[in-house]
């Protein structure tokens, strides 16, 4: 969507106060065409909805939607409720609702009718129905999207209460969230929080849809108390529950259940009270996909693989090139740097101490030749953020990810590559490869983004693994926008409060982990793949030890040099 100027910006208050009659109020959304021009029809309806409901009561429903994944999926989709009922309080009072409607319904079936109905977000899904029915047209619909589809079409002859009653029975029957108040004691509230992973940034415009203010963290409520303690939203599923919808979204854990609680017990201390762990092959589990919402998320993960591997074809050339260039540059570095060992060999020189062998054992490796730099002492793990902020980047990071790993398997390196990501107190760590996988690097092109990142969780967890391999020397690389966020809020300094796991207080939560891993003797390196405002995070974090790839044909020379001072430190 284009720009939205000043113009449009005052045009589209303008639209609302007069549809809501009310000039004293700041409007916590508004609306824009794929012009960058103010929506009559849909700014009539946030107005409308304003003049005809008790708002402050839906706002505490909107603002709890702020944390949760995809929460702007979930706004959107209480919007096309309210906007049912709205239009139909509104429509006797101005005629002219009904064209600007018509007009809608028309523009937006424009854009979307083009494609395929699983090609949409959920909210273009029942979106693209919810028009049809307003033309009077037949929508198709599986069993139970229909159903979601007729209970989110709220009618006129609904109060507010009624309306917030049923919007907070919908998400929590359908999405696994509640959005109704929960007043909590102080001392005990966070010991049974499960928060769903939050957005990082604001949230989007749709071309034809709805978007937040300027500033949609304010935007909901006055008062500023509600917001810091009373929009932590929970799920309603038991801890057992959680952890086998954990293993349905993300696959079967590695772990049984007395291991993974024993690995809990030791990692998710401190900042990361509270929270709880799930590292997955991405075996799926037997449990059958039980709406069009999760279909529609299956579909979409899949299409991104796709894209991944497509976007790797597409820069076929360059990447074998680069994977050539980046394992000559490793298998340089090990030479130049690691220590050499004598290894038993035919020839050489003669060992004095293995002479018998050759008689009474038969073998003929009595002699020793000197080996310069032996790999088999080395290690990589390989760490992708999988977080929604690296969304327009995934077919970048899993290229990324696959032409390190496949320069460390040319050279013979073991290399473990993972992703991580948060979501309802998890963090997940899914592994694609594991170091003697040597033939199934091709599997990190199942990357995909979703949900929140708590770095310092994922590298604790990951520094625990690495500490439990065989191997001598242990390097640890990260692709990252060193952007942290998560739900789980940890302890501030002062007793009693708790703060967002995000900006600094996230940042140097993931620094502290960084560097108790190197202190442990982990070379930690990054290969920063986020924004130039974020540079800094990423020097406080990594100091010295990261590096910006700008195009990938300079990551040969970018990871190589990364490799090599850290091979020599070695």
């Amino acid at each position: 969507m284009k720009e939205v100027s000043e113009l449009q910006r005052r045009r589209a208050v303008n639209q609302i106060w007069n549809a809501a009659k009310d000039y004293s109020f700041v409007p916590d959304f508004k609306a824009y065409d794929g012009q960058g021009n103010a929506d009559l029809y849909w700014n009539s309806i946030i107005g409308a909805v304003r003049r005809h409901y008790e708002y402050p009561k839906l706002a505490k429903v909107f603002a709890a939607f702020q944390e949760y994944e995809d929460g702007d999926e979930y706004e959107a989709l209480l919007w096309l409720g309210l906007e049912n009922a709205a239009y139909a309080r509104e429509r006797e009072d101005r005629p002219v609702l009904r064209t600007l409607r018509e007009d809608y319904a028309n523009r937006f079936l424009k854009e979307y009718g083009s494609k395929r109905l699983d090609d949409y977000h959920l909210y273009d899904y029942l979106a693209t129905a919810h028009y049809l029915r307003a033309l009077g047209r037949e929508a198709r619909l599986s069993r139970y999207d229909q159903k979601l589809l007729d209970e989110l079409e709220f009618g006129q002859e609904l109060d507010t209460d009624e309306i917030v009653e049923r919007a907070q029975d919908l998400f929590q029957r359908w999405f696994q969230i509640k959005t109704e108040e929960h007043r909590r004691e102080r001392g005990n509230w966070l010991s049974g929080l499960r928060r769903i992973g939050g957005k990082k940034g604001k949230g989007r415009l749709r071309k034809f849809g709805i978007g937040f203010a300027d500033h949609p963290r304010h935007a909901y409520s006055g008062d500023d108390e509600l917001l810091r303690r009373e929009d932590q939203p929970i799920t309603h599923l038991t801890a057992a529950q959680l952890r086998a919808f954990m293993a349905g979204k993300y696959g079967l854990s590695l772990y049984d259940e007395q291991q993974i609680m024993e690995l809990e017990r030791k990692l998710c201390s401190g900042n990361h009270a509270f929270c709880h762990l799930h590292i997955t092959k991405g075996v799926p589990g037997k449990e059958k996909i039980q709406n069009g919402f999760e279909a529609l998320r299956k579909d979409q993960e899949r299409r991104q693989h796709e894209k991944n591997r497509a976007y790797y074809q597409a820069h076929l050339a360059e990447n074998r090139i680069t994977i050539a260039r980046l394992a000559s540059r490793i298998q340089n570095s090990v030479l130049l740097y690691l220590q050499p060992s004598l290894v038993p060999s035919e020839t050489g020189l003669l060992d004095g101490s293995r002479v018998w062998r050759a008689s009474v054992l038969q073998d003929g490796k009595i002699f020793q030749r000197t080996e310069q730099g032996n790999m088999g002492d080395l290690c990589v793990d390989i760490l992708l953020d999988a977080s929604t902020s690296q969304q327009t980047r995934q077919e970048r990071v899993s290229t990324q990810g696959y032409l390190i790993a496949e320069a460390l398997t040319r050279c013979g390196i073991p290399c473990r590559v993972m992703s991580f990501c948060s979501m309802t107190g998890y963090t997940i760590l899914r592994v694609f490869r594991d170091y003697s996988e040597v033939q199934v690097n091709p599997r990190i092109f199942e990357y995909v983004s979703n949900g929140c990142n708590r770095d310092g969780l994922a590298v604790r967890t990951v520094h625990e693994l690495m500490m439990a391999s065989p191997y001598e020397h242990k390097i640890l690389i990260l692709l990252s926008d060193v952007k942290p966020h998560d739900a789980v809020r940890i302890s501030a300094e002062d007793e009693g409060e708790y703060i967002p796991y995000e900006k600094d207080a996230g940042v140097r939560d993931t620094a502290a982990e960084v560097r108790r891993a190197r202190a442990d003797g982990i070379a930690v390196v990054c290969v920063f793949t986020g924004e130039e405002q974020d540079l800094p995070s990423a020097k406080l974090v990594y100091n010295k030890d990261f590096s910006k790839i700008p195009s990938v044909d300079l990551l040969a020379d970018t990871v190589g040099t990364l490799l090599q001072n850290q091979i020599r430190n070695l």
